[in-house]
Formats: structure tokens, C-alpha cells, sequence
């Protein structure tokens, strides 16, 4: 046996997951996305790019699409403000106790979505969760955070920023302590101050491990699904439906259009890869690599 033929061998396993899990439904899901397909049989139709205009036309999808956009702009910049602060806390200030710090973080990490969903959903309880009690122990009334319009993708929006702040904080720590000291020791000896040396010193320096938490969880706030169906189930109204929870609504709850659900799982494909470039892009020449 060649040394070629030994290498396909080495690949084999891999490529035959790989295509039985990836390749093969990404090339049925696109092959859907261009039928109709009767919602209680198998009968399928080829109608093109219909699907796609029909979404594009569709003021159901845009909705959907703004309020993904939405609640990546609020997990997004605030999951990775708050995590770069508390590394750099553990960094510095609670430096002698970090390790414990670190896995009492990251714990959430390990919960899934749907526990994740669950813990929050008692918390906001309007009658027995802890939040509102808490507010109402300092003479706020709090909302019914779940059903209101106004409050529910915020209610979503701080699960999510929770449950992947400890990973954001293990990566963005790990980033602090690829600096190396002596800037800081020459800063020292400059005079800059505290918050001087973290402006132009550590934030310059973290760019790189700051692009890489900005493009993951830009692709996963797109992507999140599990807090959304146990906390709201998409709802009051569509104020939480977002794209994912919209493919899976069309895909396998009630009449199914699993055509239509394929079309929007690739404009979702579609518009994550547009989300990454455009960082890439804007990033680019304010990334520091040294």
C-alpha cells in the first residue's frame, strides 16, 4: 500500500462522518430550500428560488431578521465589556483567589441552553422568582418579564449574556496573560496610570483574542435557540423570534413548510457570513499582532 492510499485510509473515518453528518444535509437542506414539499407527505414540487422570494417579501421574515440583529447587539458588546472586565480583575486585583474565581465562572459554561431557560424562567417568575421579589424589597414592582413585549428580549438577552460570559472570560484571560510585563513595568516607570496603561497598553494588545469573542459570539447569538423556545417560545407576539427559532417553527411545529424553513436556514447562513467578513474587514487594521 502506497503512502497515499495509507493517508485516504487515516482520512476515511473522518471524511465518512463528515459527510454523513454536514455534507449530505447541507446538499438536502439547499436541495429542499428549492421545493415546496406538501406539509403532511412527501410530494415535492420544484419551484426555484420562490422560497427565497417569497421570504425576501415577507415582512414575517424581516421581523425575524431585526429581532436577531437586535439580540446579537445586546449579547454581544456587553457579554465581552463585562468579561474583559472581570479578567481583568482576576488578572489583578483578585489575583490570590482567581482559580477559584475562574471556575465559579465558567461553571454556566457546562449548563445547557434548556437548564439555562429553565433557571431563568423561575427567576422571573411575576409571583414567586427571586428578581422580582428583590425589586419589590426595594419598592420596585417588577414586569411580568416573559409576556410583555418590552421586557421579554431583554429577559432572553441577560440568560444568554450569562450563560457564555465564563467562556468569554477563560478565553479574554487567557489573551491578558499572553502580555507581556514589561510594557506594563515601562508604563510604570512613564507614569501612566492605571486605566491608561489598560487603554493603551492591554486593549491595543487583546485585539487579536478580542476579534475572536466578537466573531463567536456574534455567531452564536444568531444561532441561539434553547433560552428562546423554554423561556418565550418566541413570544409575546414575535418580539423574540429570531431566525433559528423561526426555521424550527416552519421546519417541525404545526403545518410544516420544510422547504420554506430550509430557504431561511441558508439566508441565515448567508447573513453570518456577511456578519464575518464585514468584522474581518472592520477589524483589520485595528488588530495588533505581535
Amino acid at each position: 500500500m502506497t503512502r497515499t492510499n495509507k493517508a485516504y485510509l487515516y482520512l476515511a473515518p473522518t471524511m465518512i462522518v463528515l459527510t454523513v453528518f454536514v455534507y449530505f444535509p447541507i446538499i438536502e437542506s439547499f436541495r429542499l430550500s428549492m421545493q415546496r414539499v406538501a406539509p403532511f407527505g412527501n410530494a415535492e414540487i420544484f419551484v426555484g428560488l420562490d422560497n427565497y422570494t417569497r421570504l425576501l417579501g415577507s415582512g414575517e421574515f424581516w421581523n425575524n431578521v431585526m429581532v436577531s440583529v437586535f439580540f446579537m447587539l445586546g449579547t454581544v458588546p456587553v457579554g465581552i465589556g463585562i468579561a474583559v472586565a472581570i479578567s481583568l480583575l482576576l488578572s489583578y486585583p483578585a489575583s490570590r483567589l482567581s482559580w477559584l474565581h475562574r471556575t465559579l465562572i465558567f461553571m454556566p459554561v457546562v449548563i445547557s441552553s434548556a437548564v439555562t431557560g429553565v433557571l431563568f424562567r423561575w427567576l422571573y417568575n411575576p409571583v414567586v422568582g427571586h428578581l422580582n421579589t428583590w425589586l419589590r424589597a426595594v419598592g420596585i414592582e417588577g414586569p411580568n418579564w416573559l409576556t410583555s413585549g418590552d421586557w421579554a428580549l431583554f429577559a432572553v438577552t441577560v440568560a444568554v449574556v450569562w450563560r457564555q460570559l465564563g467562556f468569554n472570560v477563560i478565553i479574554a484571560l487567557a489573551g491578558l496573560q499572553q502580555i507581556d510585563n514589561v510594557y506594563y513595568e515601562a508604563a510604570k516607570v512613564d507614569g501612566a496610570s492605571t486605566f491608561a496603561r489598560i487603554r493603551y497598553i492591554t486593549l491595543p494588545l487583546l485585539s487579536p483574542t478580542l476579534l475572536f469573542l466578537v466573531v463567536i459570539n456574534v455567531i452564536i447569538s444568531f444561532q441561539a435557540f434553547g433560552e428562546i423556545d423554554i423561556l418565550t417560545q418566541g413570544g409575546p407576539g414575535q418580539s423574540t423570534e429570531n431566525l433559528v427559532y423561526s426555521v424550527f417553527v416552519d421546519g417541525f411545529v404545526g403545518t410544516r413548510f420544510r422547504g420554506l424553513a430550509s430557504a431561511q436556514a441558508f439566508l441565515l447562513a448567508l447573513i453570518i457570513i456577511g456578519f464575518s467578513f464585514l468584522q474581518f474587514r472592520g477589524f483589520r487594521k485595528r488588530v495588533y499582532y505581535r
